[in-house]
């Protein structure tokens, strides 16, 4: 088997970069008490559009540089501890894909701080962190972008149960790109394709027949 870890994965066919999905992962990041940002970003390329986001190498070029041990193969994935990442970006180097970038956030005690040396190139207690795809870790209902997206795009795999979680309406046929993704693995759960309704006809209104005493 080629792959290892779980992933999230979209399939650029059915992307239709409604930016939903990027919105969804900053509202549950919050929740979770991360760092509010999102974890992934759509792209518009002249191949399609779709979110790129951390593949959960199973060789984790980034957790193999990272100096401080803040990134780490975890529970099948690629888990990032952001309380020990010192931001040096050593990690969005040799991720493969983009898909690490740094960001902070202005904590309250220092925003009026912030506002009065707007020019400062250093201010002290604002922090820079790799901020990466953790598929929701600690979410009953796994990854919130999947669950989101109203093509059902997003597809979240687990190659040694060889199980996909998709969304609720999966708008085409997974099974080439699952195919292409995972050559070696025969993913048991995919979904058909969901096929809206038509609408039923209007009834087309007839006028009532006129009796012989109203035709005279």
């Amino acid at each position: 088997m080629s792959k290892m870890n779980k992933f999230v994965i979209t399939n650029p066919d059915l992307c239709i970069a409604c930016n939903a999905c990027m919105k969804v992962c900053v509202k549950k990041t919050y929740i979770r008490g991360k760092l509010s940002k999102s974890r992934l970003d759509v792209l518009t390329l002249e191949s399609g559009k779709m979110p790129n986001q951390c593949r959960q190498c199973d060789d984790a070029p980034c957790a193999n540089v990272c100096p401080t041990g803040a990134l780490s193969i975890k529970d099948s994935s690629i888990d990032l501890c952001e309380e020990i990442c010192i931001g040096c970006k050593l990690c969005t180097i040799a991720c493969p894909y983009g898909a690490i970038h740094m960001d902070g956030e202005v904590p309250p005690s220092i925003e009026e701080d912030i506002e009065r040396n707007l020019e400062a190139g250093c201010i002290s207690g604002l922090k820079s962190i790799a901020i990466k795809c953790d598929m929701c870790k600690g979410l009953e209902t796994g990854p919130a972008c999947v669950g989101i997206c109203p093509t059902g795009a997003l597809v979240f795999l687990d190659p040694v149960l060889a199980e996909g979680k998709f969304g609720k309406k999966v708008k085409g046929d997974m099974t080439p790109f699952l195919k292409l993704i995972l050559p070696d693995v025969e993913i048991k759960n995919i979904p058909a394709p969901f096929v809206k309704k038509p609408k039923a006809p209007k009834p087309v209104a007839t006028e009532p027949k006129k009796t012989d005493s109203e035709e005279s």
